[in-house]
């Protein structure tokens, strides 16, 4: 199961950069692969959605989470599932103690089989390297903008 890591921090509190994170509304201007999000049942573990992509229908479910610490998504577009797990924690100031910024890590978690080669493969493929690089810069940018 290839990986694709980032770490982004973000010049905003911890509880701001969770709002964010949990709007589903906002989801379409940062979350990679997501054009508009419907039918939420409930932003809490167990919790599903719908989101469009490129035009086509998928599936996604909160699979954990902790406020203010993190958030688990599984999102299904046909037999394609990903794994996206946000970890938050407070920094800033001298050791972190002025808890003005937040560090967010994205795993992607691209949840594909295909033995050794496959995951080789997948694992230098720059699409999704790019889209999760892509989304922490779009999730900076809107929390700060904010």
């Amino acid at each position: 199961m290839p990986k694709f890591e980032k770490e982004v921090e973000i010049d905003a509190p911890i509880e701001k950069v969770w709002e964010v994170i949990t709007d589903t509304n906002k989801w379409p201007q940062w979350f990679p692969g997501i054009d508009s999000v419907s039918n939420v049942k409930a932003i809490s573990a167990g919790g599903t959605f719908e989101w469009v992509d490129d035009g086509k229908t998928a599936q996604g479910t909160i699979v954990a989470m902790e406020p203010l610490k993190y958030l688990e998504i599984m999102t299904q577009l046909g037999d394609d599932k990903d794994l996206h797990k946000f970890n938050l924690r407070s920094s800033g100031g001298f050791f972190g103690l002025a808890n003005d910024e937040c560090k967010v890590e994205y795993i992607l978690d691209t949840l594909m089989g295909g033995g050794i080669l496959g995951k080789f493969v997948a694992g230098g493929n720059p699409k999704d390297t790019l889209r999760v690089k892509k989304a922490m810069h779009n999730l900076r940018k809107l929390v700060e903008s904010s």
